[in-house]
């Protein structure tokens, strides 16, 4: 049984890393023709194809010796009862007719054990099938928190002493405290790796945190419940995940938003290119939306978070890949879109957060520096030198 199982557990491994492997090739077919790895990618293909053909022909190795052993054993009890019946009706102590019901009762008992045998094997395939769904109900259900709701959210972010890391003892944020009053904006900084995106991670309950506390008005997000925590925020991201459809359920995402708000909050956030589109909101979204620019995703992405009226936007990049142009656009969508509301904005362009309320400046997972941009050019730290940086290369 044991290498029965394992036969099919090996089969089951490699379809998976085929599957894998076909997904990840299709969804990054541009990168591989623009960087001509059509060969690589056939080989690296072949290569999985291969190790698959092989555990199924283990597999099959298996279940060819399993079954006709059964076979074999049904034939051979019915050639001893041939033998030693026949000897018995040559002798006179036996009629014909009985031999013939007993050869008839050996093969009926042993129907069921080669049906048996089938069922054992497709067992073994469905239970090495299930091995794998198992191992995922068997994670941690992901905490939901207190229940708690909050009346009346302000929109109040204290980070007190957040302590952070993914894997354990290796701190990504060290001792991180700051403060995002209502309806203020508050952007982050720091070169890459220093953990600006890992903050809105943590705010977002995607993670817990090892030390420290974050709060919500006053009360701790661990107490919240998940769903309204996460209902109270709209997130911007550099990558805009655009969903197969149309634009209207891609700002709606399925909710129950009527359309006449859908189509406000695009005219809004400066989305209104979509009513030039022939088919207006029901133009069909290709796969990531491919057949929409940069600036027109983000455009939607905006359009997307204030249809969802949230208390507190959170911007990750979400200017870093377009051009001066459009950026533009999205600058004047980003000021009205942000009023009134809690903002935490990352930034690598420093030019966009220059009239946040509060700059928080990261290094190597610590904050080093807080203030208005004019208050962290004048300290002539690791913020103006940024700065000064990217002043010189503009």
């Amino acid at each position: 049984r044991r290498r029965v199982r394992s036969a099919y557990r090996e089969v089951r491994r490699q379809i998976a890393r085929l599957n894998a492997n076909l997904q990840e090739s299709i969804s990054g077919m541009r990168i591989i023709q623009v960087f001509v790895q059509e060969m690589k990618a056939n080989e690296r293909f072949q290569k999985i194809n291969i190790n698959k053909y092989r555990a199924s022909m283990r597999q099959l190795l298996t279940f060819a010796v399993f079954r006709p052993l059964m076979s074999f054993l049904s034939s051979f009890a019915v050639a001893l009862v041939i033998w030693y019946g026949g000897r018995n009706v040559l002798q006179g102590s036996l009629s014909l007719g009985a031999l013939t019901a007993f050869i008839q009762y050996v093969r009926m008992l042993f129907e069921p054990i080669l049906e048996l045998s089938q069922g054992y094997n497709v067992l073994q395939g469905a239970m090495a099938a299930a091995e794998r769904i198992f191992i995922l109900l068997d994670e941690p259900e992901e905490d939901r928190g207190g229940g708690e709701r909050i009346n009346n959210l302000q929109g109040k972010i204290e980070f007190r002493h957040v302590w952070f890391a993914y894997n354990e003892e290796d701190w990504v944020l060290k001792d991180v405290s700051f403060t995002a009053e209502p309806g203020s904006s508050v952007a982050i900084v720091g070169p890459t790796g220093s953990g600006k995106t890992t903050i809105i991670r943590l705010l977002l309950r995607m993670y817990q945190i090892q030390k420290g506390e974050i709060l919500l008005d006053g009360v701790s997000i661990d107490k919240l419940d998940l769903a309204f925590l996460r209902s109270r925020m709209a997130v911007v991201l550099q990558e805009v995940f655009l969903f197969s459809g149309d634009i209207m359920e891609n700002i709606r995402l399925h909710s129950d938003i009527p359309e006449e708000e859908a189509i406000e909050a695009a005219r809004f956030a400066n989305a209104s290119f979509v009513e030039e589109l022939p088919n207006g909101y029901q133009t069909e979204v290709k796969e990531r939306g491919v057949t929409l620019s940069v600036g027109e995703r983000q455009l939607l992405s905006f359009a997307r978070a204030v249809a969802f009226k949230p208390q507190i936007l959170v911007l990750d990049e979400a200017t870093a890949s377009i051009d001066s142009q459009t950026e533009s656009i999205v600058q004047n969508s980003l000021a009205k879109i942000m009023e009134n509301r809690t903002s935490i904005v990352i930034a690598h362009r420093l030019s966009t957060i220059r009239k946040s309320d509060k700059i928080v400046v990261l290094h190597n997972g610590k904050i080093v520096e807080q203030g208005t941009h004019e208050q962290l050019i004048s300290l002539d730290g690791l913020y103006a030198a940024l700065h000064a940086l990217q002043f010189a290369e503009s």
